[in-house]
């Protein structure tokens, strides 16, 4: 646990020194003050991931199941069906938001931070959705195969996951320098024409 603990805090150090690069600022930070972002960061990461992984991939079935097994009254599995993809969305914009906000060394607002949370967002929804085509389709099949294959789209989608969380800082930077030319141009027009 500890190891694990260690290797994803120098996971989100790792991802916060990339996205600060991307806006091409070096980190000042202590160490300490860095990992101890971090160490929170994981465990955010840890919960956010994996309750929207959850509900994306198994929600259907486990709302069936209960609704099944407790002979619940209410149609607990459309509602889950209907409600999945808006409630896993939002979970996932706040977690990149609170991921951009507070990890990159400069800082910016919500609004900078919003254009790279929804793109995250709706990529890993996407990939995430691939995925759970690939677990409904290939369960059939001989179980090593399977393992060694689950495997390694498990592994592609992690890499695809930290890819648009990557991809989403960089939306953000374009976006903030875009602004500030365009700040800078208009600042420029304005003397001259008064």
């Amino acid at each position: 646990i500890v190891v694990g603990v260690y290797f994803g805090t120098v996971f989100i150090a790792t991802i916060s020194r990339a996205l600060s690069h991307t806006h091409g600022v070096r980190e000042d930070r202590n160490w300490w003050s860095k990992y101890i972002i971090s160490f929170f960061m994981l465990f955010w990461f840890g919960i956010a991931i994996f309750f929207c992984f959850n509900a994306m991939v198994f929600g259907e079935s486990l709302a069936g199941l209960a609704e099944v097994n407790f002979q619940l009254s209410v149609p607990l599995q459309e509602w889950v069906t209907f409600l999945n993809l808006p409630f896993t969305a939002l979970v996932l914009i706040l977690f990149a938001l609170v991921l951009y906000l507070f990890t990159p060394e400069n800082y910016l607002t919500v609004k900078q931070a919003l254009p790279g949370a929804i793109f995250f967002s709706l990529g890993w929804i996407a990939v995430t959705k691939l995925f759970q085509i690939y677990v409904a389709r290939y369960d059939r099949y001989n179980p090593t195969y399977l393992a060694l294959a689950s495997i390694i789209v498990l592994l592609t989608w992690m890499y695809l996951t930290c890819l648009f969380l990557l991809l989403g800082g960089k939306l953000n930077a374009i976006v903030r320098r875009e602004n500030e030319r365009a700040r800078a141009k208009q600042a420029q027009a304005v003397p001259q024409t008064a």
